[in-house]
């Protein structure tokens, strides 16, 4: 890219400036705030819905005592083996001899701590329903809990009565395990490896390329706005006549992609210390929500070089993207027309996104094949799909280093292109101009 040095001469004080003042924005604090605030309670918050109303199965159950009606053709079934559990010690198991209404409605009034276990036959299989009071110490998860156990102790209850020994139960219920050899002209065995992703590597990466996208959005409309918020209100004339319009368009771009790194770094520090407090919540060593989710070979991969070739691709789309924004914002004279201006932004997002979404679907079907080379080296896609895949091991070095490299040729023939028409783009107001308009101006067949 051939340029004057001092074509971008003063970028460093459009970028202080804008920086500051978005930073002083009161939108933006509000936004941060809010955002801030929602990654703060997400963790404890999905923790709470999942797993918080389970019971600890290492503490004492608060079921006092179970009523069991046996309505099966089983004889007499004795759960008291429940009772050698440390969680059910002081829990009593008995057979209901009384009226079924008579109970339920001792147990809302003033038993509070006692259940009634109903065991049906229905359409060939056994049916096991808890029923408790309405309010006390007996929770949804300590009868989840009760639940499991006693299905558990049931199932072994039925074997017995059927005459069935827990060695017979084991064989019959032993796992089988088959494997199947293709085998070439000669005979020799060909080994076949499954490159394929598993569903938790797919939603890993889905999750990556769909925030990458929120925070592509969320720079670029900062950018476009900005740029025809200036327009609108003419501080640009003033601007231009000590700073040129590349080195603002360069300063402006950097600051708004600063400003929102800020919050999106920020928010996740504040993500962390979310899924360390929803950590504390439960026990086990993968109570917390992202330690529960996140797949385990993702940390393997995760080093110093994948973590710059990650920072490398996200910054270069993120400057193309922006670039492309303020191209979008100085086409436009009115904020009325932003969404319309944004057109070509909009569609090389939406591009970019779903071939990655198209590359991930391929990889956890089938594994890499040539459109998922495609999708990584793709510089619209790249920026969404290759991180995630190098996280998790399925993009090496060298795809790595040549989507870098498509990267940086399409960002200086973006610069080259913007370079050459930004001056006539920031002082022109009137109608919205078109995509052929500035092919137009590149060429200077058109004055705007």
């Amino acid at each position: 890219m051939s340029m004057k040095k001092s074509s971008i001469s003063g970028w460093r004080d459009v970028f202080a400036f804008t920086l500051t003042q978005t930073l002083k924005n009161k939108a933006y604090r509000i936004s941060f705030f809010i955002m801030a605030l929602i990654a703060v309670v997400s963790m404890p918050l999905i923790q709470f819905l999942t797993k918080g109303g389970e019971a600890n199965s290492a503490e004492t159950s608060p079921v006092a005592k179970v009523y069991v009606q046996n309505e099966t053709s089983l004889p007499e079934l004795d759960f008291s083996l429940l009772k050698q559990t440390d969680t059910f010690k002081d829990t009593v198991f008995t057979n209901l001899t009384e009226d079924y209404d008579t109970v339920t409605q001792r147990i809302e009034k003033s038993e509070r701590d006692s259940v009634i276990l109903t065991i049906k036959e229905q359409d060939n299989s056994f049916v096991l329903a808890f029923a408790k009071a309405s309010k006390g110490p007996v929770k949804d998860g300590s009868i989840a809990l009760l639940g499991e156990k006693m299905t558990d102790t049931f199932h072994s209850l039925r074997l017995t009565a059927g005459g069935v020994t827990k060695e017979q139960n084991e064989l019959i219920g032993a796992k089988v395990n088959t494997k199947t050899v293709k085998l070439d002209a000669q005979g020799n065995p060909v080994l076949e490896t499954d490159k394929a992703i598993s569903m938790n590597e797919y939603w890993f990466i889905y999750g990556i390329l769909f925030f990458l996208m929120m925070v592509n959005i969320m720079a670029s409309s900062h950018v476009a706005s900005s740029v025809v918020m200036e327009k609108s209100s003419r501080i640009v004339e003033y601007l231009l006549i000590s700073v040129k319009p590349l080195a603002l368009m360069v300063g402006k771009i950097l600051a708004m992609l600063c400003a929102v790194l800020i919050q999106i770094i920020s928010l996740m520090v504040l993500v962390f210390v979310s899924n360390k407090v929803s950590a504390s919540m439960s026990s086990g060593s993968k109570a917390g929500i992202m330690n529960q989710y996140i797949p385990d070979n993702i940390f393997q991969n995760l080093n110093i070089g994948n973590i710059l070739l990650c920072l490398i691709l996200i910054g270069l789309g993120m400057i193309f993207y922006a670039v492309l924004a303020g191209m979008a914002g100085a086409t436009v004279s009115k904020m009325e027309e932003l969404n319309e201006g944004m057109t070509l932004l909009t569609i090389a997002t939406l591009v970019g996104v779903y071939i990655g979404i198209g590359a991930a679907n391929v990889l956890m079907g089938s594994g890499s094949n040539a459109y998922v080379i495609f999708a990584f080296l793709f510089p619209l896609s790249s920026p969404f799909i290759l991180p995630g895949a190098i996280l998790i091991g399925k993009a090496d070095f060298l795809i790595a280093a040549g989507a870098i490299i498509l990267q940086i040729i399409l960002n200086i023939l973006m610069f080259s292109f913007v370079a050459s028409i930004y001056e006539t783009l920031i002082l022109h107001n009137g109608n919205r101009i078109r995509l052929k308009d500035l092919f137009k101006l590149n060429r200077g067949g058109m004055k705007a």
